[in-house]
Protein backbone atom coordinates (compact mmCIF):
# COMPACT_ATOMS: atom_id res chain seq x y z
CA UNK A 1 0.00 0.00 0.00
CA UNK A 2 2.71 2.48 0.93
CA UNK A 3 4.64 1.69 -2.28
CA UNK A 4 1.69 2.57 -4.50
CA UNK A 5 0.64 5.70 -2.57
CA UNK A 6 4.16 7.11 -2.23
CA UNK A 7 4.97 6.32 -5.87
CA UNK A 8 1.95 8.34 -7.06
CA UNK A 9 2.99 11.35 -4.99
CA UNK A 10 6.62 11.08 -6.08
CA UNK A 11 5.47 11.05 -9.69
CA UNK A 12 3.30 14.12 -9.04
CA UNK A 13 6.25 15.89 -7.37
CA UNK A 14 4.33 16.43 -4.09
CA UNK A 15 7.01 15.83 -1.43
CA UNK A 16 4.80 16.94 1.46
CA UNK A 17 2.27 14.22 0.61
CA UNK A 18 5.12 11.72 0.25
CA UNK A 19 6.24 12.52 3.80
CA UNK A 20 2.66 12.26 5.06
CA UNK A 21 2.28 8.88 3.34
CA UNK A 22 5.51 7.67 4.96
CA UNK A 23 4.35 8.79 8.41
CA UNK A 24 0.93 7.19 7.96
CA UNK A 25 2.43 3.89 6.87
CA UNK A 26 4.75 3.79 9.89
CA UNK A 27 1.99 4.51 12.43
CA UNK A 28 -0.40 1.99 10.84
CA UNK A 29 2.32 -0.66 10.70
CA UNK A 30 3.36 -0.33 14.34
CA UNK A 31 -0.26 -0.47 15.54
CA UNK A 32 -0.86 -3.52 13.36
CA UNK A 33 2.32 -5.14 14.67
CA UNK A 34 1.21 -4.70 18.28
CA UNK A 35 -2.16 -6.24 17.45
CA UNK A 36 -0.49 -9.19 15.70
CA UNK A 37 1.80 -9.78 18.67
CA UNK A 38 -1.19 -9.93 21.01
CA UNK A 39 -3.14 -12.28 18.73
CA UNK A 40 -0.26 -14.68 18.06
CA UNK A 41 0.79 -14.74 21.72
CA UNK A 42 -2.74 -15.55 22.82
CA UNK A 43 -3.66 -18.05 20.11
CA UNK A 44 -0.32 -19.77 19.45
CA UNK A 45 -1.58 -23.22 20.58
CA UNK A 46 -4.65 -22.94 18.34
CA UNK A 47 -2.50 -21.82 15.39
CA UNK A 48 -0.22 -24.84 15.74
CA UNK A 49 -3.15 -27.26 15.95
CA UNK A 50 -4.81 -25.58 12.96
CA UNK A 51 -1.62 -26.20 10.96
CA UNK A 52 -1.98 -29.91 11.69
CA UNK A 53 0.99 -30.20 14.07
CA UNK A 54 1.40 -33.44 15.98
CA UNK A 55 0.70 -33.18 19.76
CA UNK A 56 4.39 -33.44 20.67
CA UNK A 57 5.25 -30.66 18.22
CA UNK A 58 2.63 -28.17 19.45
CA UNK A 59 4.52 -26.99 22.59
CA UNK A 60 7.68 -26.40 20.54
CA UNK A 61 5.76 -24.40 17.96
CA UNK A 62 4.08 -22.35 20.67
CA UNK A 63 7.49 -21.44 22.11
CA UNK A 64 8.71 -20.33 18.70
CA UNK A 65 5.59 -18.33 17.83
CA UNK A 66 5.39 -16.48 21.12
CA UNK A 67 9.08 -15.57 21.12
CA UNK A 68 9.06 -14.55 17.47
CA UNK A 69 5.89 -12.46 17.76
CA UNK A 70 7.63 -10.01 20.09
CA UNK A 71 9.48 -8.59 17.08
CA UNK A 72 6.31 -7.90 15.06
CA UNK A 73 5.87 -4.15 15.83
CA UNK A 74 9.33 -3.14 14.61
CA UNK A 75 9.24 -5.70 11.79
CA UNK A 76 6.03 -4.08 10.53
CA UNK A 77 7.70 -0.68 10.79
CA UNK A 78 10.49 -2.05 8.62
CA UNK A 79 7.94 -3.18 6.02
CA UNK A 80 6.31 0.26 6.03
CA UNK A 81 9.59 2.13 5.57
CA UNK A 82 10.81 -0.36 2.95
CA UNK A 83 7.55 -0.10 1.01
CA UNK A 84 7.72 3.69 1.09
CA UNK A 85 11.36 3.70 -0.01
CA UNK A 86 10.54 1.46 -2.96
CA UNK A 87 7.78 3.88 -3.93
CA UNK A 88 10.40 6.64 -3.89
CA UNK A 89 12.62 4.56 -6.18
CA UNK A 90 15.11 3.55 -3.48
CA UNK A 91 15.45 -0.25 -3.48
CA UNK A 92 19.04 -0.60 -2.29
CA UNK A 93 18.36 0.59 1.28
CA UNK A 94 15.66 -2.06 2.01
CA UNK A 95 17.99 -4.67 0.52
CA UNK A 96 20.87 -3.69 2.81
CA UNK A 97 18.58 -3.72 5.86
CA UNK A 98 17.30 -7.20 4.98
CA UNK A 99 20.86 -8.50 4.62
CA UNK A 100 21.68 -7.09 8.06
CA UNK A 101 18.61 -8.57 9.77
CA UNK A 102 19.31 -11.99 8.28
CA UNK A 103 22.81 -11.81 9.75
CA UNK A 104 21.35 -10.78 13.11
CA UNK A 105 18.85 -13.64 12.96
CA UNK A 106 21.55 -16.19 12.17
CA UNK A 107 23.97 -14.89 14.81
CA UNK A 108 21.46 -14.64 17.66
CA UNK A 109 19.92 -18.03 16.87
CA UNK A 110 23.33 -19.70 16.64
CA UNK A 111 24.51 -18.26 19.95
CA UNK A 112 21.32 -19.26 21.77
CA UNK A 113 20.93 -22.72 20.25
CA UNK A 114 24.52 -23.95 20.00
CA UNK A 115 25.48 -23.81 23.66
CA UNK A 116 28.04 -21.03 23.21
CA UNK A 117 25.80 -18.66 25.17
CA UNK A 118 22.79 -20.84 25.91
CA UNK A 119 21.01 -23.97 24.68
CA UNK A 120 17.40 -22.83 24.39
CA UNK A 121 16.21 -25.15 21.64
CA UNK A 122 13.37 -24.01 19.38
CA UNK A 123 12.75 -20.88 21.45
CA UNK A 124 16.20 -19.63 20.37
CA UNK A 125 15.02 -19.50 16.76
CA UNK A 126 12.00 -17.42 17.76
CA UNK A 127 14.19 -15.04 19.75
CA UNK A 128 16.52 -14.73 16.75
CA UNK A 129 13.56 -13.88 14.54
CA UNK A 130 12.28 -11.28 17.00
CA UNK A 131 15.74 -9.76 17.48
CA UNK A 132 16.23 -9.50 13.73
CA UNK A 133 12.82 -7.87 13.17
CA UNK A 134 13.40 -5.38 15.98
CA UNK A 135 16.88 -4.52 14.72
CA UNK A 136 15.56 -4.07 11.18
CA UNK A 137 12.73 -1.78 12.27
CA UNK A 138 14.96 0.39 14.44
CA UNK A 139 17.54 0.64 11.65
CA UNK A 140 14.89 1.51 9.04
CA UNK A 141 13.39 4.23 11.23
CA UNK A 142 16.84 5.63 12.01
CA UNK A 143 17.77 5.80 8.34
CA UNK A 144 14.41 7.36 7.42
CA UNK A 145 14.90 10.04 10.09
CA UNK A 146 18.55 10.68 9.19
CA UNK A 147 17.90 12.12 5.75
CA UNK A 148 19.51 9.18 3.93
CA UNK A 149 16.16 8.42 2.27
CA UNK A 150 14.87 10.52 -0.67
CA UNK A 151 12.20 11.99 1.62
CA UNK A 152 13.02 12.35 5.30
CA UNK A 153 10.83 11.17 8.18
CA UNK A 154 10.07 14.11 10.47
CA UNK A 155 9.99 12.70 14.00
CA UNK A 156 8.32 15.80 15.43
CA UNK A 157 5.45 15.51 12.93
CA UNK A 158 5.22 11.71 12.90
CA UNK A 159 1.87 11.59 14.71
CA UNK A 160 0.32 14.39 12.66
CA UNK A 161 -1.48 12.18 10.21
CA UNK A 162 -4.96 12.68 8.80
CA UNK A 163 -8.01 10.58 8.15
CA UNK A 164 -7.52 11.20 4.44
CA UNK A 165 -3.96 9.83 4.53
CA UNK A 166 -5.12 6.68 6.34
CA UNK A 167 -7.94 6.37 3.82
CA UNK A 168 -5.52 6.49 0.86
CA UNK A 169 -3.29 3.90 2.46
CA UNK A 170 -6.20 1.63 3.37
CA UNK A 171 -7.65 1.95 -0.15
CA UNK A 172 -4.58 0.15 -1.48
CA UNK A 173 -3.24 -1.68 1.57
CA UNK A 174 -6.46 -3.27 2.83
CA UNK A 175 -7.28 -5.22 -0.36
CA UNK A 176 -3.63 -6.27 -0.67
CA UNK A 177 -3.69 -7.43 2.95
CA UNK A 178 -6.95 -9.33 2.40
CA UNK A 179 -5.43 -10.85 -0.72
CA UNK A 180 -2.49 -12.19 1.29
CA UNK A 181 -4.70 -13.28 4.21
CA UNK A 182 -7.15 -15.26 2.12
CA UNK A 183 -4.33 -16.88 0.17
CA UNK A 184 -2.61 -17.91 3.40
CA UNK A 185 -5.88 -19.39 4.65
CA UNK A 186 -6.37 -21.23 1.35
CA UNK A 187 -2.78 -22.44 1.55
CA UNK A 188 -3.42 -23.69 5.08
CA UNK A 189 -6.33 -25.78 3.77
CA UNK A 190 -4.14 -26.94 0.87
CA UNK A 191 -1.39 -28.00 3.29
CA UNK A 192 -3.87 -29.83 5.50
CA UNK A 193 -5.00 -31.79 2.44
CA UNK A 194 -1.42 -32.81 1.69
CA UNK A 195 -0.83 -33.63 5.37
CA UNK A 196 -3.33 -36.48 4.90
CA UNK A 197 -0.68 -38.22 2.77
CA UNK A 198 1.74 -38.77 5.66
CA UNK A 199 4.90 -37.30 7.15
CA UNK A 200 7.25 -38.03 4.24
CA UNK A 201 5.08 -36.35 1.62
CA UNK A 202 4.33 -33.41 3.90
CA UNK A 203 8.08 -33.01 4.53
CA UNK A 204 8.75 -33.11 0.78
CA UNK A 205 5.99 -30.51 0.27
CA UNK A 206 7.54 -28.19 2.87
CA UNK A 207 11.08 -28.54 1.51
CA UNK A 208 9.93 -28.00 -2.07
CA UNK A 209 8.21 -24.77 -0.98
CA UNK A 210 11.47 -23.56 0.63
CA UNK A 211 13.33 -24.40 -2.56
CA UNK A 212 10.79 -22.50 -4.66
CA UNK A 213 11.36 -19.27 -2.78
CA UNK A 214 14.55 -18.62 -4.76
CA UNK A 215 13.04 -19.69 -8.08
CA UNK A 216 10.03 -17.35 -7.84
CA UNK A 217 12.02 -14.41 -6.45
CA UNK A 218 12.64 -12.69 -9.85
CA UNK A 219 8.92 -12.57 -10.60
CA UNK A 220 7.94 -10.92 -7.33
CA UNK A 221 10.98 -8.61 -7.37
CA UNK A 222 10.03 -7.34 -10.80
CA UNK A 223 6.42 -7.05 -9.65
CA UNK A 224 7.55 -4.71 -6.87
CA UNK A 225 9.49 -2.68 -9.42
CA UNK A 226 6.37 -2.47 -11.58
CA UNK A 227 4.30 -1.22 -8.61
CA UNK A 228 6.71 1.64 -8.00
CA UNK A 229 7.34 2.62 -11.62
CA UNK A 230 3.74 2.38 -12.78
CA UNK A 231 2.64 4.44 -9.78
CA UNK A 232 5.27 7.10 -10.46
CA UNK A 233 4.42 7.41 -14.16
CA UNK A 234 0.67 7.58 -13.50
CA UNK A 235 1.34 10.20 -10.82
CA UNK A 236 3.23 12.18 -13.46
CA UNK A 237 0.23 11.78 -15.85
CA UNK A 238 2.17 9.55 -18.26
CA UNK A 239 0.03 6.42 -18.72
CA UNK A 240 1.92 5.65 -21.94
CA UNK A 241 5.18 5.25 -20.03
CA UNK A 242 3.37 3.27 -17.32
CA UNK A 243 2.14 0.79 -19.91
CA UNK A 244 5.55 0.59 -21.57
CA UNK A 245 7.38 -0.19 -18.33
CA UNK A 246 4.75 -2.76 -17.29
CA UNK A 247 5.15 -4.63 -20.58
CA UNK A 248 8.93 -4.52 -20.26
CA UNK A 249 8.78 -5.85 -16.70
CA UNK A 250 6.42 -8.62 -17.84
CA UNK A 251 8.90 -9.65 -20.55
CA UNK A 252 11.82 -9.74 -18.13
CA UNK A 253 9.81 -11.68 -15.54
CA UNK A 254 8.61 -14.22 -18.11
CA UNK A 255 12.15 -14.82 -19.40
CA UNK A 256 13.61 -15.04 -15.89
CA UNK A 257 10.99 -17.55 -14.70
CA UNK A 258 11.35 -19.65 -17.86
CA UNK A 259 15.07 -19.89 -17.09
CA UNK A 260 14.37 -20.83 -13.48
CA UNK A 261 11.86 -23.45 -14.68
CA UNK A 262 14.48 -25.19 -16.83
CA UNK A 263 17.06 -25.14 -14.01
CA UNK A 264 14.53 -26.37 -11.47
CA UNK A 265 13.43 -29.23 -13.72
CA UNK A 266 16.98 -30.37 -14.41
CA UNK A 267 18.39 -29.94 -10.90
CA UNK A 268 15.35 -30.89 -8.78
CA UNK A 269 16.93 -33.87 -6.92
CA UNK A 270 20.12 -31.94 -6.16
CA UNK A 271 18.11 -28.99 -4.83
CA UNK A 272 16.12 -31.16 -2.41
CA UNK A 273 19.30 -32.94 -1.24
CA UNK A 274 20.59 -29.59 0.01
CA UNK A 275 17.97 -29.92 2.76
CA UNK A 276 17.62 -33.66 3.43
CA UNK A 277 19.11 -37.01 2.42
CA UNK A 278 16.08 -39.23 3.03
CA UNK A 279 15.56 -41.04 -0.33
CA UNK A 280 11.74 -41.03 -0.11
CA UNK A 281 11.59 -37.32 0.68
CA UNK A 282 14.15 -36.48 -2.03
CA UNK A 283 12.22 -38.47 -4.65
CA UNK A 284 8.88 -36.86 -3.84
CA UNK A 285 10.38 -33.37 -3.45
CA UNK A 286 12.09 -33.62 -6.83
CA UNK A 287 8.78 -34.61 -8.45
CA UNK A 288 7.06 -31.62 -6.85
CA UNK A 289 9.67 -29.18 -8.14
CA UNK A 290 9.42 -30.64 -11.63
CA UNK A 291 5.64 -30.39 -11.59
CA UNK A 292 5.72 -26.76 -10.48
CA UNK A 293 8.34 -25.87 -13.11
CA UNK A 294 5.39 -25.91 -15.54
CA UNK A 295 3.79 -23.08 -13.56
CA UNK A 296 6.80 -20.75 -13.31
CA UNK A 297 6.34 -18.92 -16.66
CA UNK A 298 2.72 -18.15 -15.71
CA UNK A 299 3.84 -16.99 -12.28
CA UNK A 300 6.25 -14.56 -13.94
CA UNK A 301 3.40 -13.05 -15.95
CA UNK A 302 0.91 -12.64 -13.11
CA UNK A 303 3.46 -11.57 -10.48
CA UNK A 304 4.79 -8.77 -12.69
CA UNK A 305 1.44 -7.54 -14.00
CA UNK A 306 -0.23 -7.83 -10.58
CA UNK A 307 2.48 -5.48 -9.34
CA UNK A 308 1.67 -3.08 -12.17
CA UNK A 309 -2.06 -3.19 -11.39
CA UNK A 310 -1.37 -2.56 -7.68
CA UNK A 311 0.75 0.45 -8.62
CA UNK A 312 -2.20 1.74 -10.62
CA UNK A 313 -4.57 1.19 -7.70
CA UNK A 314 -6.47 -1.72 -9.31
CA UNK A 315 -6.11 -3.76 -6.13
CA UNK A 316 -9.69 -4.99 -5.84
CA UNK A 317 -9.48 -6.84 -9.13
CA UNK A 318 -6.22 -8.46 -8.05
CA UNK A 319 -7.86 -9.42 -4.74
CA UNK A 320 -10.82 -10.96 -6.54
CA UNK A 321 -8.61 -12.85 -8.96
CA UNK A 322 -6.33 -14.27 -6.29
CA UNK A 323 -9.34 -15.25 -4.15
CA UNK A 324 -11.10 -16.99 -7.05
CA UNK A 325 -8.03 -18.92 -8.19
CA UNK A 326 -7.05 -19.98 -4.65
CA UNK A 327 -10.49 -21.21 -3.58
CA UNK A 328 -11.99 -22.01 -6.97
CA UNK A 329 -9.03 -23.74 -8.59
CA UNK A 330 -6.23 -24.78 -6.21
CA UNK A 331 -8.18 -26.09 -3.20
CA UNK A 332 -10.93 -28.03 -5.03
CA UNK A 333 -8.53 -29.67 -7.50
CA UNK A 334 -6.13 -30.66 -4.70
CA UNK A 335 -9.02 -32.04 -2.63
CA UNK A 336 -10.30 -34.05 -5.60
CA UNK A 337 -6.85 -35.46 -6.36
CA UNK A 338 -6.04 -36.46 -2.77
CA UNK A 339 -9.32 -37.00 -0.95
CA UNK A 340 -11.39 -38.48 -3.78
CA UNK A 341 -8.85 -40.20 -6.06
CA UNK A 342 -6.30 -40.98 -3.33
CA UNK A 343 -3.36 -39.71 -5.39
CA UNK A 344 0.00 -38.47 -4.07
CA UNK A 345 1.43 -34.98 -3.47
CA UNK A 346 2.70 -34.37 -7.06
CA UNK A 347 -0.90 -34.65 -8.28
CA UNK A 348 -2.01 -32.17 -5.60
CA UNK A 349 0.63 -29.78 -6.92
CA UNK A 350 -1.02 -29.91 -10.33
CA UNK A 351 -3.70 -27.81 -8.64
CA UNK A 352 -1.09 -25.09 -8.03
CA UNK A 353 -0.03 -25.30 -11.68
CA UNK A 354 -3.61 -24.82 -12.86
CA UNK A 355 -4.12 -21.97 -10.41
CA UNK A 356 -1.10 -20.03 -11.69
CA UNK A 357 -2.06 -20.37 -15.36
CA UNK A 358 -5.68 -19.32 -14.72
CA UNK A 359 -4.46 -16.39 -12.62
CA UNK A 360 -2.02 -15.32 -15.36
CA UNK A 361 -4.76 -15.40 -18.00
CA UNK A 362 -7.14 -13.27 -15.90
CA UNK A 363 -4.49 -10.71 -14.93
CA UNK A 364 -3.23 -10.49 -18.51
CA UNK A 365 -6.75 -9.84 -19.79
CA UNK A 366 -7.34 -7.12 -17.19
CA UNK A 367 -4.07 -5.41 -18.07
CA UNK A 368 -4.86 -5.49 -21.80
CA UNK A 369 -8.24 -3.79 -21.19
CA UNK A 370 -6.39 -0.67 -19.97
CA UNK A 371 -8.93 0.46 -17.34
CA UNK A 372 -6.13 0.63 -14.76
CA UNK A 373 -4.69 3.73 -16.48
CA UNK A 374 -7.60 5.92 -15.37
CA UNK A 375 -7.84 4.92 -11.68
CA UNK A 376 -7.09 7.41 -8.89
CA UNK A 377 -5.13 6.65 -5.73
Amino acid sequence: GSTAVVARDIGAGDRSRVQLGLHTAIIAAIVWGLLCTAIVFAFAPFIMRAMGAEPDVVPLGVEYLRAGSLGFPMLMALYAVSGSLRGMGNTWMPMVILVIINLVNAAVTFLLISGHVADMGVRASGIGYAAAGTAGGVLALALAASGAAPVRMNVARLLRVSRDSFGRLAHIGLPVGLEEAQFMLAFLVYTRIIARLGTDQLAAHSLALRSLELAILPGFALGTAATALVGQYLGASRPDLAEMVAKRVRFFAFCALCTMAVLQFLLAPQIIRLFVDDPAVVDTGAKLLRVFAIALPALGVHASLSGALRGAGDVRFVLGTFTFTAWGVRVPIAAFMVLVLGLSAPFAWLAAVAENWVRAALILRRFAQGKWKTLRV
